[in-house]
């Protein structure tokens, strides 16, 4: 007997005595093109990382079929198998499933790609770099002053998405240059920025900076930048630019400061440790260990070598 691919979120998975030979449904058409890719990863994650092939089948299968038809990749697992094509798999091609669902498939192809991808073609994470000290209350209402009186209309919705990416995304200034209109998710509930420089990931925006990036995309050209739209590229200095350009001013405008901010409002409002780290683009705790000192004494950063349960939500 095979193990036979079910169409949907709940799909059984195959059953120890049918590990031996997949055979999908949904892809059956296309299978003796898909076969020798998804066999491959499978089976060399399956080798390296001691996880039963009838896990990974279905999931690789749906996100490789899915690659080829939809974003037009070529069938080869190093093309294929990388986090940032991941990352938009999970975000578009599975947008009716559920989040947990989501996030057993982005678990299983993450650790597919660990294991497929050679170290040298993975994307090299953030720099590490001392943390800048974070805005206070005051700071952030002039700031917003700030981006209100700016001379022009679109002046001030580029302050104030420049803000919203900042305070809001914690997004590093590389990251939020790099930002299409297309890459914004916006529902009636949430608003989630779609990263794609370096670590690609699904960055949630805060709700009290999410209007003006709501504003931002209303009728906007989905291939816009976000941020400063006449631009022609991605260029070093072009934050600096736009603020020598408008009116001068003492305020301490940077996006590196605003990350610090983003990342203590997380922490002090509960979030785990394990869930900031992936939606800021880090690694390890370590990286959290340096805000301690922003911290009040009665809430502390738990240790890096703490062992944190994953969410299951």
């Amino acid at each position: 007997m095979r193990p036979r691919e079910r169409g949907g979120e709940n799909a059984p998975q195959p059953s120890d005595a049918d590990a031996g030979r997949f055979v999908p449904i949904k892809a059956a058409p296309y299978w003796n093109v898909l076969e020798p890719v998804v066999v491959t990863a499978v089976s060399k994650t399956a080798r390296l990382t001691g996880r039963e092939p009838r896990s990974l089948y279905p999931v690789a299968t749906a996100f490789v079929l899915w690659a080829w038809q939809s974003k037009g990749i070529e069938l080869d697992v190093g093309r294929i198998f990388r986090r940032r094509i991941v990352e938009e798999f999970v975000h578009r091609g599975l947008a009716s499933y559920a989040r947990g669902s989501r996030a057993t498939y982005r678990s299983i192809l993450i650790a597919i790609v660990d294991a497929v991808t050679p170290p040298s073609e993975q994307p090299f994470p953030i720099p590490r770099s001392d943390p800048t000290p974070p805005y206070t209350p005051d700071e952030i209402a002039a700031l917003r002053s700030w981006a209100r009186s700016q001379g022009s209309s679109m002046r001030r919705q580029d302050a104030s998405v420049l803000l919203a990416l900042g305070f809001g995304g914690g997004l590093a200034t590389r990251e939020l240059l790099a930002l299409r209109v297309s890459d914004m998710d916006v529902r009636p509930d949430s608003v989630h920025a779609l990263v794609w420089d370096r670590r690609p990931r699904l960055v949630p925006i805060l709700p009290a900076w999410d209007a003006a990036l709501r504003d931002a995309v209303a009728d906007a050209d989905s291939d816009a930048w976000l941020f400063r739209r006449g631009r022609t590229g991605v260029r070093p200095g072009q934050v600096t630019d736009f603020l020598h350009r408008g009116h001068t001013t003492e305020l301490d405008v940077r996006p590196a400061r605003m990350r610090t901010t983003w990342m203590l409002t997380h922490l002090q409002a509960g979030t785990p440790p394990r869930e900031l780290l992936r939606i800021a683009g880090l690694e390890n705790l370590a990286a959290l260990d340096r805000l301690t000192p922003f911290l009040p004494a009665r809430a502390p950063i738990p240790p890096s070598s703490a062992t944190l349960s994953p969410r299951t939500d």
